[in-house]
């Protein structure tokens, strides 16, 4: 992902945050939000194994949908979310989650293109 599109990621993860519908980190994450309710989940390249272990069962029964961002650490997240650090964070399915979406599938499209 390029520099432009996850500082504009990281806008929009700040402004959820800023609007009170954000999860920041895994006990937020992993037992907040609602069972039914789908995530969008954000981890940083840093993320650890056991988060992202605790994290896989949601994924799989289509509950949550992970996006990791491979240049981005938990110290930048945190910073953005005006936080010491943070290594996931999550927001619930809606208007933000779908511009988050459409932001990391055109990222990785351009990614994908550069690659061939």
């Amino acid at each position: 992902m390029d520099q432009s599109k996850s500082e504009e990621l990281m806008n929009i993860l700040g402004l959820s945050r800023r609007a009170g519908i954000l999860l920041i980190g895994q006990d937020q994450v992993l037992g907040g939000g609602k069972h039914n309710e789908k995530l969008v989940v954000v981890v940083t390249s840093d993320c650890s194994a056991n988060v992202l272990r605790s994290l896989k069962p949601r994924v799989e029964r289509g509950e949550a949908i992970l996006l990791k961002l491979e240049d981005t650490d938990r110290t930048t997240l945190g910073s953005y979310l005006g936080v010491g650090s943070a290594q996931i964070a999550a927001l619930p399915h809606g208007g933000l989650a779908k511009k988050v979406l459409a932001i990391y599938d055109r990222s990785d499209a351009n990614e994908q293109n550069q690659s061939l």
